[in-house]
């Protein structure tokens, strides 16, 4: 195939550059001729079409052009294959390379398995840990009201400032749980009596 290209290559060569003045003279003999014509076929002769000087054989040109553009892709074509065979036995490692990069791999794999994890604190834990602190907190703020009473008796005038900020934790967490438990009570005896109407009214 790349011979029968290589000859039509060889047939079909350009053909020479011509200069200024020859085509200023292949206008000017065109121009003779169609003066001719008109004065034959009048204003009707400039829509005939000129007569080529040579004869020019243009299925041979086509089935060139088309050769040598189907050669043209089939080479790109290889070079793709060519360049992917390449990149194939560069990345296919050596068996003895190969066996050493699975053992690293597998080291890694069993360290990663081994290497203690952080401990996640679990949400009781910081619950106990919070009224642990709390709780603390409430005996020394007893210890210190028994110091001040100092075995007096505790009436109006001689009782400790109690303020807000004094108050326990645990103390404030029950009155909200007290307080969800009725608002719940309350939504459910709603709920009942609007279900008890709908039988009522069926």
């Amino acid at each position: 195939m790349e011979e029968r290209v290589a000859r039509a290559m060889e047939r079909c060569k350009a053909p020479p550059a011509f200069s200024d003045e020859e085509v200023a003279e292949q206008l000017r003999r065109e121009a003779l001729l169609r003066r001719e014509r008109v004065k034959e076929h009048g204003v009707l002769a400039y829509g005939l079409p000129v007569v080529p000087s040579q004869n020019i054989n243009k299925g041979f040109l086509l089935n060139t052009i088309k050769s040598v553009d189907s050669h043209n892709k089939r080479q790109e074509i290889d070079e793709c294959w060519r360049k992917r065979e390449l990149e194939h036995r560069v990345d296919d490692r050596s068996p003895s390379r190969h066996r050493s990069y699975r053992r690293s791999r597998s080291r890694s794999r069993e360290r990663r398995r081994y290497s203690p994890s952080p401990k996640k604190e679990s949400p009781k834990a910081k619950q106990d840990d919070e009224r642990a602190f709390w709780a603390q907190r409430k005996a020394a703020r007893t210890s210190a009201i028994i110091a001040e009473l100092n075995d007096r008796a505790c009436s109006i005038e001689n009782a400790p400032n109690y303020d807000s900020e004094s108050s326990s934790y645990e103390d404030i967490h029950a009155i909200k749980v007290d307080e969800e438990k009725e608002s719940k009570k309350k939504k459910k005896e709603k709920k009942a009596k609007k279900h008890k109407k709908k039988k009522d009214k069926k």
